[in-house]
């Protein structure tokens, strides 16, 4: 059962990434050069996320233009992270579900900001800590081997 949704899953992913070439083709990720400005990137990202109210659809999206040439692995980095910023949205209109009991609005908010908190302070740290070392830059160039 588990192989039966795993295999569609990946079908799935195929069809983002063709997609995703498609849309290339179309001059679409030209918007998304090499000279991108980080914060531009991480405000695609955040802006994607809000609209999509999902930071995995987003960031799957991110990778399979990645994967198909449309965007540049330094400007998907930046939108990944602003994936994660964007995602305190979502958590915040989940937290605003519970207006009917108080104490369980408290509790939701209290988590929400949490979770907030973690994503804000991780890019917080991680994005100066790329702009001056491109360390996940190298990583991810490390892992793949050259064409």
């Amino acid at each position: 059962m588990v192989c039966f949704f795993l295999y569609f899953f990946l079908v799935g992913l195929a069809l983002l990434g063709t997609a995703a070439k498609v849309m290339g083709g179309c001059t679409a990720g030209a918007l998304f050069g090499d000279d991108t400005n980080p914060v531009a990137g991480l405000m695609v990202g955040i802006l994607c996320t809000v609209l999509v109210q999902s930071s995995s659809s987003t960031t799957s999206i991110i990778v399979s233009l990645v994967g198909a040439g449309s965007v540049t692995v330094k400007s998907g980095i930046f939108m990944i992270m602003g994936a994660n910023i964007g995602t305190s949205v979502t958590n915040t209109i989940v937290a605003m579900g519970h207006l009917g009991d108080g104490d369980e609005l408290e509790r939701a908010f209290a988590g929400a900001t949490v979770h907030d908190m973690f994503n804000f302070l991780s890019v917080g740290i991680l994005f100066p800590v790329e702009l001056i070392t491109t360390f996940l830059f190298a990583l991810s160039s490390a892992s793949v081997p050259d064409d």
